[in-house]
């Protein structure tokens, strides 16, 4: 078996705060599901889709920014858009490589100059260098409003809706190994759902990116060395919609770096354990700070049918600027997951407590939860899906954040090449950014149409 994830120190950079490394983009749950369960390489026209909806919040204001005149009055409005994707994968022996580009244009039916156009790019690559030596790459970008944000799927989401195997499911989060390479790939970089608290933190016009390698070795089927580094960013990018002035965010530009090291080794065919350590470095206008963090974990396939992992360790906090206070020295760090599958649903969660934020926001005390369910009898043309996800922030010296995110809805098959979904999100962010308060409210339905060249899959796509 080919083992391509970097076992537990992935985990820790990627998988406990959301799930598998990555920024975030503007691609579709049903482009990224269609795309990545797709077993012909290649380039190709993944969909084209058409969307309608209203929103109660046409312009979020975020903590820091001056509330410009009249902005409250806006209110909600109808909201249109089309948005396409394109793929291209690479599948032999021993390299895969998969590479997703989309774009959207969203307009507001009742302000016209908040339309604005959405871009993301995604990139994942896997090479057997030896046989016992793999490297992987993988690679985000997004450029796109705050209003895209709200509908971009949780990597939980997409991992819980992939066409896959059990095993390969709980392989995604450490707990045993892919059955191929080409699997491992179809997992890796899964586009993580960024945190709800992000449209405070840098406003509704948002540059992000990420990227993260890693190199793995097998010494036998039971033992294997990891090394992995990542790194993360983001800034606002200003623009005067609708004649609104400039403001002001909390974080203007900001930048995350982690390398490290470990180990992983399987107890037996069900349980698996782990080391790791890692050095992680943040880097904004308030904190230049750097974590080193030491965690051990377990996990195990209690069954034909469910999965459990915990890990849990400690962390070291050295502050070299703080402009309004530091974090603590020291904490204690973990989380787990848990997985369960059956005929017809598939149920996967996910909690964790670090020191630092992987998209380089702030180092403090960081909790993120997510959990992602969704239900589809084999044959059926019809899909039912739920996710929530919640991330808090504190003790950075300068400010406390909270946001949390649900979404649910049903997607079917009209056709052997369309698709019509229905999807309600509810967004809450609040925080208290250098004594000011703030507090950030959305409810939001989407109806879509999608079209595909391929034959269309339901959002489970099993």
């Amino acid at each position: 078996m080919v083992q391509t994830r970097m076992r537990r120190l992935l985990a820790q950079i990627a998988i406990a705060t959301g799930v598998m490394a990555g920024v975030g983009d503007a691609q579709s749950l049903l482009d990224q599901v269609n795309f990545k369960g797709a077993s012909v390489g290649g380039f190709r026209l993944n969909g084209i889709s058409l969307y309608s909806g209203y929103s109660t919040s046409v312009l979020p204001v975020g903590l820091g920014q001056t509330v410009p005149s009249g902005a409250q009055e806006l209110g909600g409005s109808a909201s249109y858009g089309v948005s396409a994707s394109f793929g291209w994968q690479h599948h032999r022996q021993r390299t895969d490589f998969s590479l997703l580009y989309s774009l959207s244009y969203a307009g507001i039916a009742r302000y016209s100059d908040l339309n604005a156009l959405s871009h993301s790019l995604s990139m994942t690559a896997s090479r057997q260098l030896a046989p016992k030596w793999t490297f992987t790459l993988a690679g985000t970008a997004q450029d796109a409003t705050l209003a895209e944000f709200l509908y971009q799927p949780s990597a939980l989401s997409v991992l819980s809706q992939l066409p896959s195997t059990f095993d390969d499911l709980a392989a995604a989060f450490s707990i045993g190994q892919f059955s191929n390479a080409q699997m491992a790939s179809m997992f890796t970089g899964a586009s993580m759902q960024e945190s709800p608290a992000r449209g405070l933190l840098l406003g509704n016009r948002v540059l992000s990116y990420s990227a993260n390698a890693g190199l793995n070795y097998a010494r036998s089927s039971r033992l294997s060395f990891h090394f992995a580094s990542f790194s993360a960013g983001g800034q606002n990018r200003r623009g005067g919609q609708g004649g609104i002035p400039q403001e002001k965010f909390v974080l203007p530009r900001s930048i995350g770096m982690s390398a490290g090291m470990g180990l992983s080794y399987a107890l037996s065919p069900r349980t698996q354990v782990g080391l790791s350590v890692d050095e992680n470095r943040v880097v904004n206008r308030y904190q230049n700070v750097y974590t080193t963090n030491g965690t051990a974990s377990v996990g195990r396939r209690m069954g034909m049918r469910w999965f459990l992992g915990v890990h849990g360790g400690g962390s070291f906090t050295q502050a070299i600027q703080g402009t309004y206070g530091t974090p603590v020295p020291r904490q204690v760090i973990g989380g787990g997951s848990l997985g369960f599958r059956t005929y017809a649903q598939t149920f996967v969660a996910s909690y964790d407590r670090t020191s630092s934020d992987t998209s380089g926001f702030a180092v403090g005390t960081n909790t993120t939860a997510m959990g992602s369910w969704n239900w589809r009898r084999p044959g059926s043309r019809w899909t039912i899906f739920a996710s929530a996800g919640q991330h808090q922030m504190k003790g950075t010296g300068f400010a406390n954040i909270s946001g949390w995110e649900a979404s649910g809805g049903i997607s079917g098959r009209l056709n052997t090449h369309t698709t019509l979904t229905a999807q309600y999100v509810y967004f809450n962010s609040r925080g208290n950014y250098l004594g000011n308060l703030n507090n950030m409210i959305a409810h939001s339905v989407r109806l879509s149409l999608g079209w595909s060249p391929q034959t269309a899959a339901t959002a489970a796509g099993r």
